[in-house]
């Protein structure tokens, strides 16, 4: 697929919800948008009026694993391999309801109005790491981070809250997984003895930078 409408989600709490559309065009971005909306029902209720969507990247449990902590496999290769963020990837099990209720509520809306469209879980801050080798600090590093995504998605940022930043971000990583740039997929990863990943929206992937 090399055109279509691509969205970045990132679930919060009332008047919290970060939106990001981004255009691409014959395998590169063409143009990117975001806002805050008030509830997942604002989100939701995009979804419902989109003709078409090639996918969907979101920053929330796309999977839930049933072992010790509700740890996943990509959990524990993400803090193995990104060390020094390590302690933003938190247990499943020590979650807020907002990023997990919220962010599956709407994947479960847009997989029901887009049965095959393509899913990717993301993690913004960990991610703008492994793209920066910074950590995240939106609040004092706005205009760095950014330039930082502009300069990688070719358009500009108009992020106006950390919410619209992490759905642009979410919406990146789901373009590099549409267009095959990004193949390392963690939830490829084998799980380990005595737990596996329950799948309530069906197939979903966790494209990552190589």
């Amino acid at each position: 697929m090399l055109s279509g409408l691509i969205v970045g989600y990132d679930p919060g709490g009332n008047g919290a919800h970060g939106i990001a559309e981004l255009q691409f065009k014959d395998g590169e971005v063409s143009a990117l948008s975001t806002r805050t909306l008030d509830t997942a029902e604002d989100v939701i209720s995009i979804f419902e009026g989109l003709p078409s969507l090639a996918a969907l990247g979101v920053d929330t449990l796309t999977c839930w694993g049933t072992g010790n902590g509700a740890w996943r496999p990509a959990d524990r290769w993400l803090r193995q391999h990104c060390k020094a963020v390590r302690h933003s990837i938190m247990s499943p099990n020590a979650l807020f309801g907002s990023m997990c209720l919220n962010g599956m509520g709407v994947l479960l809306a847009a997989r029901h109005r887009f049965p095959k469209v393509l899913i990717t879980e993301t993690h913004p801050k960990v991610l703008y790491w492994q793209m920066s080798k910074k950590k995240y600090e939106y609040k004092t590093s706005k205009a760095a981070m950014d330039r930082m995504l502009a300069g990688v998605l070719g358009v500009s940022v108009p992020s106006a809250t950390e919410h619209e930043w992490d759905a642009a971000v979410s919406a990146f990583a789901a373009f590099n997984g549409v267009v095959g740039r990004w193949s390392h997929d963690l939830h490829d990863l084998p799980t380990g003895k005595g737990e596996r990943l329950i799948t309530p929206c069906g197939s979903t992937h966790y494209f990552w930078p190589e």
